[in-house]
């Protein structure tokens, strides 16, 4: 993306952000201004639970005031009060931000939501920079060094320190060089600190199934799984069971069918809905009625996953998946006498599961 779509979206952002906000401080500047209040505002910072990894208040307090050319608008003793509150909401992350007059009453309040709680914080410090921008105080801008007041008339001197006389043949003295007027020092704008690094949790989940095209008919199973999350991304590594099921057609010759196999899970998420790949290897297992003799065949495939995940709560969420996998090693079944088996070349399971975040 170019540099100037990129700023295009960011004034973009800030204004749709700040607009709520901007609008409740125009109706309220009549009874603001009337209370004759220092400039500038108190601000309150909170992170709720599960939002250690989200920026500090320095790093919001910076990006305000990398947008008003390095002037930081919160002061102890200012008017208003602003409060930012950092929630996790779900997979997301809400911010709420409120802004209120020296007698507590409510001036404006807006609420911004990221999947990224490092970009949610920039976008609050981009509203709140089109908010505190009228609360600055007057005077030069920021970094330029003030000019020196012109001197008065020097005082009168003593009689005892008056210049010697100067002769007439004297060459006249070069008038004194002025004094360099000096030159305001650039502003230096304050950086904005980028977003913290995503911090990965540990992810735990277990559910059942319904599968088909591994055995010889569709089987009910279970499934557990084990891995790390980022905001768009995890890896886990599952495993799945399927309960034994009779062999029909072939009663007789084979009394029934059970698998287990294990999974590498790498998946993609965005909001709501995720998508995975799937490398699967395991095994299947079948008792011979008229033997009793218990056989492992193995199976393996690759595929892909496909769902969608409904938060709970902060820790809790609820998982409902499609899997599409193609047999690369297909299970195959010869008995002596009677018709054989094979898997399908493709196999299908659909699941529901619990995911806890710690």
């Amino acid at each position: 993306m170019s540099g100037p779509l990129l700023a295009r979206n960011r004034i973009r952002r800030m204004n749709r952000a700040a607009l709520p906000l901007a609008a409740s401080l125009f109706l309220a500047a009549p009874v603001a201004l009337a209370q004759v209040a220092p400039r500038g505002a108190r601000l309150s910072y909170t992170r709720g639970p599960d939002t250690e990894g989200c920026p500090e208040e320095p790093s919001l307090r910076e990006i305000v005031a990398s947008q008003l050319g390095g002037v930081d608008p919160f002061v102890r003793d200012g008017a208003w009060h602003i409060e930012v509150v950092i929630r996790r909401k779900g997979p997301a992350f809400q911010g709420e931000i409120a802004l209120h007059d020296r007698d507590g009453r409510a001036l404006g309040r807006q609420e911004l939501s990221s999947p990224i709680c490092g970009v949610l914080v920039g976008d609050i410090g981009l509203a709140l920079s089109a908010v505190m921008r009228p609360l600055l105080p007057p005077g030069p801008a920021p970094g330029s060094v003030p000019t020196s007041p012109p001197s008065g008339p020097p005082p009168p001197s003593a009689p005892g320190d008056a210049a010697p006389p100067v002769s007439p043949d004297a060459p006249p003295k070069a008038p004194a060089s002025k004094p360099p007027h000096p030159v305001a020092a650039p502003a230096r704008p304050v950086p904005r600190p980028r977003p913290p690094p995503d911090r990965p949790r540990l992810q735990v989940g277990a559910g059942v199934l319904l599968g088909a095209g591994v055995a010889p008919s569709v089987a009910v199973g279970f499934s557990g799984f084990a891995g790390v999350r980022w905001e768009r991304f995890s890896l886990s590594l599952e495993a799945r069971g399927d309960l034994p099921i009779d062999a029909e057609p072939y009663r007789g010759w084979i009394y029934g069918v059970s698998g287990v196999s294990g999974s590498l899970v790498p998946c993609g998420h965005a909001d709501w809905f995720f998508g995975c790949a799937l490398a699967t290897a395991g095994g299947l297992w079948n008792v011979r009625d008229s033997t009793g003799r218990e056989l492992a065949l193995p199976y393996a495939g690759l595929g892909f996953r496909a769902g969608l995940e409904v938060p709970l709560s902060a820790r809790l969420a609820g998982q409902l998946s499609g899997d599409l996998l193609i047999n690369i090693h297909r299970t195959h079944i010869r008995p002596l006498h009677g018709e054989g088996w094979s898997a399908a070349p493709v196999s299908e399971a659909v699941a529901l599961r619990l995911v806890a975040f710690f």
